[in-house]
């Protein structure tokens, strides 16, 4: 499915599906595994819940969805909104005030100085209930910019390369 006109809306509930737009206040959902959406234009808003799926966003103030394991969500517009409910999801934002926020089990999250993250931490053992949620400021010295971070023992923790 694509779409490069305005308010354009766009579904799938398919597998493996491809959705792109490059209009503004667009809407793109997908409910199967292994789909890309992606969004050029302002306002647009990506919502995915199968697993392995991938939502990329241009466009400021969008806001990026996903419930599915796996998932990588990644916008480079201003004040943009990522969320991830699913396990082991990537987030990842390069523009400036975003709300990157990460609360499935091993989500990782990095944006830039200014942005907010948001990840949750679970127990080890069944029935992994969430342990803590912790919120931070992306400052540049204790949450360092364009970094990956998960939440381990109550602190936010860089990943290594």
């Amino acid at each position: 499915l694509a779409s490069s006109g305005d308010d354009s809306q766009l579904a799938s509930s398919g597998d493996c599906s491809q959705l792109a737009s490059s209009g503004d206040c667009s809407k793109l959902a997908s409910s199967g595994n292994d789909s890309k959406l992606a969004s050029s234009g302002n306002c647009s808003q990506l919502a995915s819940s199968g697993n392995y799926s991938k939502l990329a966003s241009s466009g400021d103030r969008s806001q990026l969805a996903s419930s599915g394991d796996r998932s990588k969500l990644a916008s480079s517009g201003d004040c943009s909104q990522l969320a991830s409910s699913g396990d082991c999801s990537q987030l990842a934002s390069s523009g400036n005030d975003c709300v990157i926020a990460g609360i499935g089990y091993k989500n990782i999250a990095k944006g830039k100085i200014g942005s907010w993250i948001v990840l949750s931490e679970y127990e080890t053992e069944p029935p992994f209930n969430i342990k803590m949620v912790k919120v931070a400021q992306i400052d540049g010295k204790e949450i360092k910019a364009d970094t990956f971070y998960k939440l381990e023992n109550g602190d936010f923790v860089e990943m290594k390369s």
